[in-house]
């Protein structure tokens, strides 16, 4: 008979939205509730099993095989690199932290298309942020720059944009929502307001807007607009917004801002807010990635120090950006073997990283068969990420929520194979 789950954490995007109700029949998840396009397509899924519990050079393998052929690899290996872990439970990270330090690797948490985190931005200036419940309920404006949550995370407005916030005497009001966005997007017709932005003028708007709410003397007012795509009037009327704001919050997604500078974006973006505490209460968070990439930054922070790019190879961990990205160790030549822990960057890598790749002794934790398990040298299929595994996983405001199964896994989880992996190596 269908059983009906409630309450059930979805990892599709990074709302992570905890209200969702599955309609689990056998082994498939039938009905997905509340209605979400994201969602939908991740739980309804078709996924064939996987041929083998692991494949060794792409033929099925026994499981004890398979993992003593890993092991043979990393104790080979005198530059091993472990990336990925965006798809995997806090006990997955925890457990490839023991590993990367076990045998002085680098670890470097990807996402799916092999891109590094930067945290630059908070480790230069620190971060002035909130939980969404918090920006749900006293917020009165919030911006969405340069984003658009309504294709990607289609339930934000919902949950939160929409949502009522509580003023001090206790009376639900309707927040403004406005957007900043260089072109109109589905977002924009949902908003109370939609500014316009020129492509690649992230930086020269926000510099504008921070001006503005510092007093400081402005440039040429044809200038701005060329750089900003927008006459000074928009940015003066942004700013007064803000201004005008008891509680301001200020939403990105870093995967869509500029490709030339998203890391400078979010800088400015940082610096704004901060500028913005001279008038009221301000924070800007990001809308998040599908997974647990706030959990792995989390996880690397307390066992480490640093939230990514970190190497072992001293005997103690080391914060390395400019050298231990993952692209960049492979662009380079460093990395003589691979793990690499659900997800399968292979496909967006540079071209010379996924050369160097290409050539690497590979080690692959997934859920599915694919070109790339027939490429890797050892293959571990582990349960689906977010459907068949237990766990803690952090939403993108660093709240951590607990992750069940609904449907039950036939294969070991991804913390069990590295354990496992870990102690053959001792």
């Amino acid at each position: 008979m269908p059983e009906t789950i409630t309450d059930y954490v979805c990892t599709a995007c990074g709302c992570l939205c905890d209200d969702l109700t599955l309609t689990v029949d056998g082994r498939r998840i039938t009905r997905v509730e509340p209605p979400c396009p994201v969602a939908a397509s991740f739980f309804l899924k078709e996924r064939p099993e996987p041929p083998a519990a692991a494949l060794i050079a792409g033929q099925p393998a026994t499981l004890e095989a398979a993992l003593a052929r890993a092991a043979e690899i990393l104790q080979t290996a005198a530059s091993p690199l472990i990336c990925g872990l965006e798809r995997a439970t806090v006990d997955a990270q925890r457990a490839a932290v023991a590993l990367a330090d076990k045998l002085g690797a680098t670890l470097d948490p990807t996402d799916d298309a092999g891109r590094s985190r930067n945290h630059a931005a908070i480790q230069t200036l620190g971060a002035v942020t909130a939980t969404l419940g918090e920006v749900a309920g006293r917020s009165d404006l919030i911006v969405y720059w340069n984003c658009d949550p309504a294709a990607t995370h289609p339930r934000h407005i919902e949950r939160i944009a929409r949502h009522p916030y509580t003023t001090p005497d206790a009376h639900p009001t309707p927040r403004r929502v406005v957007v900043v966005a260089a072109t109109r997007n589905a977002t924009s017709k949902q908003a109370d307001e939609a500014l316009t932005l020129r492509t690649g003028g992230d930086l020269a708007a926000l510099a504008v807007v921070r001006t503005i709410l510092a007093e400081a003397p402005l440039g040429d007012e044809t200038a701005i607009e060329r750089q900003t795509g927008a006459p000074l009037a928009q940015w003066a009327y942004l700013a007064q917004r803000l201004k005008a704001a008891k509680y301001a919050a200020i939403f990105y997604d870093p995967t869509q801002l500029a490709t030339d500078g998203p890391d400078a974006i979010v800088q400015s973006i940082t610096e704004l807010v901060r500028e913005h505490h001279r008038h009221s209460r301000a924070v800007a968070l990001p809308l998040g990635s599908p997974g647990n990439a706030a959990g792995a930054a989390q996880v690397l922070t307390w066992q480490t120090g640093f939230p990514s790019a970190v190497n072992f190879a001293a005997g103690y961990p080391r914060h390395l950006p400019g050298e231990a990205t993952a692209a960049h160790m492979l662009e380079r030549g460093e990395a003589d073997a691979a793990i690499i822990v659900g997800s399968n960057p292979t496909a967006h890598l540079p071209h010379a990283a996924q050369a160097t790749l290409n050539k690497l002794p590979t080690i692959l934790l997934t859920n599915e068969a694919s070109d790339a398990t027939q490429q890797a040298a050892v293959t571990l299929f582990t349960p689906t990420f977010g459907i068949e595994t237990a766990g803690n996983v952090f939403r993108c405001d660093n709240i951590a929520l607990p992750l069940t199964a609904a449907i039950p896994p036939k294969l070991p989880a991804a913390e069990e194979l590295l354990q496992r992996l870990l102690k053959l190596l001792n």
